[in-house]
């Protein structure tokens, strides 16, 4: 019993796709595939351009992470670092 009074009708669906994405034989190019596949490439070739920009910047960052390796980093505090600390030995 249908609670809603609807009633159901039985659809039968295909195990399948309508066209299982096949490609069919007698498809052909357009007219204009050519053009369109040079405009694909030439914005292929300006992104590849845009990519040296964060390669040069991957660059950096690695030469910063060398360069901190290299010399090394303190981080912990020194008593007297701080401008506070600084100004409370001067006053001793």
């Amino acid at each position: 019993m249908d609670p809603w009074g609807c009633n159901k009708k039985e659809i039968e669906v295909a195990p399948e796709f309508e066209d299982n994405f096949k490609l069919e034989s007698d498809s052909e190019k357009l007219s204009d595939s050519a053009e369109y596949l040079a405009i694909l490439e030439r914005k292929l070739q300006a992104l590849k351009k845009k990519n040296k920009v964060v390669d040069n910047l991957a660059a950096y960052r690695a030469d910063c992470i060398d360069r901190l390796m290299r010399e090394g980093c303190d981080l912990d505090p020194v008593v007297g670092d701080t401008d506070l600390e600084k100004l409370l030995q001067e006053r001793e």
